[in-house]
């Protein structure tokens, strides 16, 4: 074992890999084995770090944000204690060289020293003089990456993802899901209304993706004229798109790739020297008169961390471009998290979170779109949408040697009531675990292993029905992450997933199938990046919309899985705060399920998209400004599809332009921004005999202000949709129709908040 720990010749990862790949058991080695082996290797994989070279791409930032990419980028785990990083910026780092060497310049001018505690672990600190005189050396405490970084330096199979920060969404100050993903170009959201948005990743739909909140996985296909997941972005700290290629542990089901969406932690939020704290924030929107208030409290002691908050959000109606009121677009909405965790002295952590979103208003009748012309149906009815999700977690985020295990259980269920006509609920539900360890054999290199599973239930009731679908699933899976050569880096994992399915008429239908992937970046130049990506995914039989379930309905015994190809290709370029990038995305879909209320439980349809997308950006000491356009088509069964179609398979979005800036004078605490997005005229709904896509541009613009005075507040300011466009967002459904009056985004409106950090 000793010798396995220190060989470093390319043979020896092969053999590692092949193991991983073909037991992914492994993952529950016995602890003694594996402390003994990282033991055997710590002198040579110390000797190997110091030497190493990475190549490092971090722009000028806030440090507590830098120092993330910088662990990802050089392969180490990161500590410092958060409140001497929280006011600190860097002029960031660029160029390769080692890991010592990147540091250093990344810590110049911010007082911070440095120390290798272990051969891929990296401690800052600060040191001082106490009042007494004595120097004074202030205990370290882990800073927690939001999510695996995505990007340049990070993992191969990262360089293609979308990665939003909590830097990203504190700019943004999102009040929807659309909001997050401003300046994204590849990520779409439908419907103006929290009740009914779902997002859109290279113009596939979330269903399609592996969707997971704090690790917990989401099941939500609910209700075709409601969103799928239901969330408080005001919750959030990070999320991470991987589109088209995921990895194999990124969860079953990644069909399209992957969403993970990460929420606060104690030690995002904790203010500097503190052991407890809060907030208060509200804001005041003119649309709608809309009015919005939450509160946190949260604190650290003794190694056990409690967090709490809330936050609801109520107004009237908003009108749309040009002045005309938008029925059921009311704000109603309350949301709420708690989270109580415990990290050991030994690097254990123990966590549970839970997190609930409820909207419970007067929505459009069909709550995706505004209204139907050509029938007589009231404007409005009744929705109550409420999510829960409850996840308990067990990690060792301190862990750098082969021992470094994760364990996740989960109970995520979403209700849907509609009281007319039928009094009626959807309910979908998922009971999902996942036990798994990574392998680190070196600063680059890495293989993680393990088993899940999900059990996931679709139901329908109302006073005459009660009717329901199950599926469960148990999955292995490994996913190894390499550096073989100095400029590559490689991904690849496989995994093999076992379905049972049952029928709301009792048919039970098992298959088996296996889905593998691999990624690839290379370094060309020190400033030139080449990256590619395939998948071939296995998904199962997906649960029925609850809304269509038929006690009619009699099942084909021999249903099979739906499988999905991904393809993905890019280059990326950066030089002294420059940045383009350009990426070719491919999915193709067969047997993905269609069933219909009257068609019956088992048809299906094969369908594609395709398109690529172009970046250019340019980041300086306190500012940036980042552009990107992405074209994407939809075709079913090879032909040009409508709105209508594509429902619960993607969206017909053709070409979209978003452009994000924002600088900030550091001397008078005034940071400004704003993002605009374009839709050009897309005419491929013609083909498939509907209306042109009409062409929008929308512009924002916000600006913060913390005053001298009162560090602790942060007064902000916008001005949205300025130009009072009226329009519907490209993904939002049924604009290709001439019968469908779209759902309508909000026109001008202005919005004041205040947040008070005690």
């Amino acid at each position: 074992m000793g010798m396995a720990a220190t060989a470093p010749g390319a043979s020896l990862r092969v053999l590692l890999v092949t193991t991983a790949l073909t037991a992914p058991a492994a993952a529950l080695l016995p602890a003694a084995a594996v402390a003994a082996a990282a033991e055997d290797g710590a002198t040579a994989a110390q000797t190997a770090q110091a030497e190493a070279q990475h190549t490092f791409a971090i722009p000028p930032q806030p440090l507590a944000d830098a120092l993330p990419l910088f662990g990802q980028q050089a392969g180490v785990q990161t500590s410092v204690r958060g409140d001497l990083v929280r006011d600190l910026r860097t002029a960031g780092v660029s160029g390769r060289m080692s890991a010592e060497a990147a540091l250093q310049r990344l810590l110049a001018g911010t007082g911070l020293t440095y120390r290798f505690t272990a051969p891929n672990a990296v401690t800052m600190e600060a040191t001082g003089v106490a009042p007494g005189g004595e120097a004074l050396v202030l205990e370290p405490v882990r800073v927690e990456g939001a999510l695996a970084t995505a990007g340049w330096g990070g993992p191969a199979d990262g360089a293609a993802s979308i990665a939003v920060t909590r830097e990203d969404l504190e700019r943004r100050n999102p009040a929807t899901m659309k909001d997050v993903f401003a300046g994204e170009s590849g990520v779409s959201v439908g419907g103006a209304l929290p009740l009914s948005q779902k997002v859109y990743v290279n113009g596939i739909e979330e269903t399609n993706l592996a969707v997971q909140i704090d690790g917990a996985r989401q099941n939500n296909k609910v209700f075709h004229h409601s969103g799928t997941n239901l969330i408080d972005p005001s919750l959030l700290k990070a999320v991470r798109i991987d589109p088209g290629v995921a990895p194999a542990d990124a969860g079953p089901g990644a069909l399209g790739g992957a969403i993970s969406y990460e929420t606060v932690d104690v030690g995002d939020l904790l203010a500097p020297g503190r052991s407890l704290g809060g907030f208060v924030t509200g804001s005041y929107a003119t649309n709608g008169d809309t009015v919005t208030a939450g509160t946190a409290a949260y604190g650290r002691a003794a190694g056990f961390e409690v967090l709490g908050y809330v936050n609801r959000a109520v107004g009237d109606d908003y009108k749309g471009g040009h002045g005309r009121e938008v029925a059921g677009s009311g704000a109603d909405m309350i949301s709420g998290l708690a989270k109580v965790a415990y990290h050991s002295d030994g690097g254990h952590r123990l966590e549970v979170s839970a997190e609930r979103v409820n909207d419970a208003a007067n929505r459009p009748y069909r709550a995706n779109l505004g209204a139907i012309t050509n029938r007589p149906e009231p404007a409005v009815r009744k929705y109550d949408m409420d999510r829960r999700t409850v996840a308990l977690t067990y990690s060792t985020p301190d862990a750098t040697g082969l021992w470094d295990p994760r364990v996740v259980l989960s109970y995520s269920v979403t209700d849907v009531e509609v009281p007319e006509p039928f009094d009626s609920t959807g309910r979908t539900g998922t009971l999902a675990g996942r036990i798994e360890n990574s392998f680190n054999l070196s600063a680059d290199d890495s293989i993680t292993a393990g088993i899940d599973f999900y059990n996931d239930r679709a139901r329908y009731f109302d006073a005459t029905d009660d009717l329901d679908e199950n599926a469960r699933n148990v999955g292995a899976y490994a996913q190894a992450r390499l550096q073989p050569l100095d400029p590559l880096t490689l991904s690849f994992g496989l995994r093999g997933d076992r379905q049972w399915f049952e029928g709301v008429d009792g048919t039970d239908i098992s298959n088996t199938g296996l889905s593998g992937n691999v990624s690839a970046a290379l370094q060309v130049t020190e400033h030139i990046r080449l990256n590619a990506g395939y998948s071939n995914v296995w998904g199962g039989i997906a649960l029925a919309e609850n809304y269509i379930l038929n006690p009619r309905w009699r099942y084909d015994p021999d249903m099979k899985g739906v499988r999905a190809q991904n393809y993905t290709t890019g280059v990326e370029a950066a030089y002294n705060g420059i940045t383009a990038s350009a990426r070719l995305f491919r999915s193709d879909f067969s047997n993905a399920r269609d069933e219909s209320f009257r068609g019956g439980p088992s048809l299906t349809t094969d369908f594609e998209t395709y398109g690529y997308s172009l970046g250019l950006g340019y980041t300086w000491g306190p500012g940036f400004v980042r552009a990107s356009y992405t074209d994407s088509t939809i075709k079913v069964n090879g032909n040009a599809a409508d709105s209508d179609v594509t429902q619960y398979l993607g969206a017909p979005l053709g070409r979209i332009i978003a452009l994000e800036a924002a600088h900030s004078f550091e001397a008078i605490g005034v940071t400004v921004g704003g993002s605009i997005e374009a839709a050009l005229k897309n005419t491929d709904t013609v083909g498939a005999g509907g209306r042109a896509l009409p062409a929008y541009e929308v512009v924002n613009l916000h600006a913060d202000y913390v005053p001298d005075f009162a560090p602790y507040l942060t007064l902000r300011a916008e001005a949205n949709n300025i130009f009072d466009e009226d329009y519907a967002d490209r993904a939002t459904y049924g604009q290709d129709f001439t019968n469908v009056d779209p759902l309508r985004e909000p026109g001008r409106s202005f919005l004041l908040k205040a947040k008070a950090t005690f």
